[in-house]
């Protein structure tokens, strides 16, 4: 596992290198999903594929979870925010936020 910090974003990502099976596994459901070979599972898998993703925090009622970093960043385009807070699935409130922000913005007590 590798955590880097998303200069751009100014967040934390987390990012973890496929392993061969996984990497064969996505092109075949890819394949399947279009109904045809657009993928060679085998020239894909010889890529170097990492799952990226956010911890996420609720500023409102400490709610964690672990969301895709695409779909953070597409959230974040979408409005052109990147202060940009999710709605919590627990609370409702729009205060889910990536753990390393819910960090400056609430410190410890």
């Amino acid at each position: 596992m590798v955590s880097h910090k998303n200069k751009k974003k100014g967040f934390e990502v987390k990012s973890r290198l496929l392993t061969y099976e996984e990497k064969i596994e996505r092109a075949e459901d890819y394949n399947d999903f279009y109904g045809e070979r657009l993928v060679d599972p085998e020239e894909f898998a010889k890529e170097e594929i990492y799952d990226s993703s956010v911890e996420m925090k609720c500023l409102n009622c400490d709610f964690e979870d672990e969301l895709e970093l695409d779909e953070v960043l597409e959230c974040q385009e979408m409005t052109g925010d990147e202060d940009y807070a999710m709605f919590c699935p627990y609370c409702g409130e729009e205060q889910l936020v990536p753990k390393s922000i819910y960090k400056e913005k609430k410190p410890p007590r």
